[in-house]
């Protein structure tokens, strides 16, 4: 009998972390690790430290990599830390990929629509990038060194994970609507900022896959949506039975916002080319959030 491919998930209590290990048991072997927010099964772990992470490789020898890892406050933290924000996105990035090179793994890096200017979408992989804040330009980063200096990669393009996920320490998107509306409260939502939706069971079931073909390359791997952060907002209301009377739309850039792509939308061709799995749509996405949420 052939033994199971081990996975190794950085960040797996987190929401994609949590959402690939959920698609990884029973199938594979995986371990997981946790930062702060102790849980048990999982292994405790600094992704920026190396004695860390030499630890867990030594232990595990992993197959497969997965980093879920984030840095809470996102993009607006990065660009307010830029040093702390380069030891996360960047330098473990190196470390893990060093590792992974040594143990023979494949390393799966998890990167983002902000290595793009959202100047002229949609975009595919081989598009120039052009990142506008301290986020994206680590992450592109991160992606160039993989590519040049690792035998085993994949890089995962994505963007507006959302999915449920009530121990989150920084709430998705539609978590956050969804608390605020709940609590009687306005919820501000912009309509100058437009992406591609993405379930996060999809995105995990979709890297599992892709990490079985053992392909190289960047993959763009989003929702077959694009719409505008207002627009997902009223149809998350309409899905989850949320009083839509309290959504403000905000149809002005503030002026102290962090430079970001306003319009990012990433072609997903490549990808549904080489795997049958299918990233749903909003409508779909949010009744698979709100069955899920109806199942805790």
């Amino acid at each position: 009998m052939e033994e199971k491919k081990k996975y190794l998930i950085f960040g797996a209590n987190g929401l994609l972390g949590r959402a690939a290990s959920k698609q990884l048991e029973g199938n594979y072997a995986w371990s997981g690790t946790y930062y702060k927010r102790m849980e048990p099964g999982l292994i405790q772990a600094d992704v920026t430290s190396v004695d860390d992470l030499k630890r867990i490789f030594n232990e595990i020898k992993p197959d497969f990599v997965v980093n879920c890892a984030n840095l809470a406050g996102g993009v607006d933290f990065c660009e307010s830390h830029p040093d702390l924000a380069e030891q996360f996105h960047l330098d473990a990035n190196i470390s893990i990929g060093k590792l992974s090179e040594e143990y023979d793994s494949r390393i799966v890096l998890i990167s983002t629509d902000y290595v793009f200017d959202g100047k002229d979408p949609p975009y595919k992989e081989d598009d120039t990038p052009n990142p506008l804040n301290v986020y994206g330009r680590l992450k592109l980063e991160a992606e160039q060194w993989l590519i040049s200096n690792v035998s085993k990669y994949t890089v995962v393009r994505t963007t507006n994970v959302f999915g449920w996920d009530p121990t989150s320490v920084t709430p998705n998107y539609i978590m956050n609507l969804y608390k605020i509306i709940k609590g009687g409260k306005q919820f501000m939502a912009p309509s100058y900022l437009w992406g591609n939706p993405t379930y996060v069971d999809d995105l995990a079931l979709a890297i599992v896959e892709l990490c079985s073909i053992e392909m190289n390359g960047v993959f763009h791997m989003v929702g077959d949506n694009f719409v505008n952060r207002y627009d997902w907002a009223r149809k998350a209301c309409e899905v989850a039975g949320l009083d839509e009377s309290l959504l403000i739309e905000v149809r002005n850039i503030p002026d102290n916002m962090v430079p970001r792509p306003l319009k990012s939308n990433l072609d997903t061709q490549k990808f549904q080319s080489i795997c049958k799995t299918k990233l749903r749509g909003i409508e779909e996405g949010l009744k698979a959030f709100v069955k899920s949420m109806n199942e805790e």
